[in-house]
């Protein structure tokens, strides 16, 4: 069944109104779906792309050949991305586990339908992008990532040889719509808090069709979970079976890449 990341989180109260999109008393919560590819165009439809001008961003992985650290458990992903209106940026997560240290943070990422999974990160917005190109080449991957990253990484998974990884992308022109509104339900008196909406289209590959993947996201208060489980699947319009085979967004674009060679 082919199938795009559609990845949303809202923040909202069925009885009478949506909450405020993040309440820094509580764990967030990033609630995440899968859409195939024949509901993405009513998707876009009803969030109204059409017409809004998207960032246009690159995002890259990087893993071993073997994918090593994302088959790890917990799962270690390692990513850069920039565009034109934000610093570059590169990230160390770790998901399945809770581990402390300075500049960490910490939430909860769920696959709709599926239990919440714990999520912490340690970002870096002090490499340059020429860096980062070269190591979205190839080259140099273990220079983007700060000491404070590699000390993160490392006490999750102990010997990672960081000559050794490779990219898996770069994806190109990813369009990123931010503070978008979806439509009310009936019901509701209120439209869900603002969304970030992002469409990834991956190239094809040798033995590999391009693919579209479709991810609209925002935060929420961990205690309203299942509230916005629910309200997500119906204002898109999503059956169950269209949650059952999800899979992350990650997932699909580290096997999309496996065996490139930059």
């Amino acid at each position: 069944m082919k199938t795009s990341a559609l990845t949303v989180t809202l923040g909202f109260c069925l009885l009478s109104s949506f909450a405020p999109a993040k309440d820094e008393a509580e764990d967030q919560v990033e609630i995440k779906c899968l859409i195939p590819d024949d509901k993405i165009a009513a998707v876009s439809e009803k969030l109204r792309l059409a017409g809004k001008d998207p960032l246009i961003r690159v995002v890259c992985f990087f893993d071993t050949d073997s994918l090593d650290l994302f088959h790890h458990t917990p799962k270690v992903i390692l990513r850069s991305r920039f565009d034109p209106s934000n610093e570059p940026e590169t990230t160390v997560k770790v998901r399945g586990k809770k581990p402390k240290g300075d500049g960490v943070k910490c939430e909860s990422d769920e696959v709709l339908g599926k239990p919440p999974i714990e999520s912490c990160s340690v970002n870096n917005k002090k490499q340059k992008q020429v860096e980062i190109e070269r190591a979205n080449a190839g080259q140099d991957v273990k220079k983007i990532f700060s000491m404070k990253q590699k000390s993160f990484a490392k006490d999750v998974f102990e010997k990672i040889d960081w000559a050794k990884l490779q990219p898996y992308g770069p994806v190109q022109g990813v369009q990123v719509w931010k503070d978008i509104k979806a439509s009310a339900i009936p019901g509701v008196s209120e439209s869900g808090p603002p969304l970030t909406v992002e469409r990834w289209e991956l190239p094809a590959r040798p033995g590999k069709a391009a693919k579209v993947l479709f991810e609209v996201s925002t935060k929420v208060p961990l205690s309203q979970d299942e509230k916005t489980s629910k309200w997500i699947a119906e204002v898109l319009g999503l059956s169950k079976s269209d949650t059952e085979e999800s899979e992350t967004k990650t997932q699909i674009i580290l096997e999309h890449f496996a065996g490139h060679s930059p």
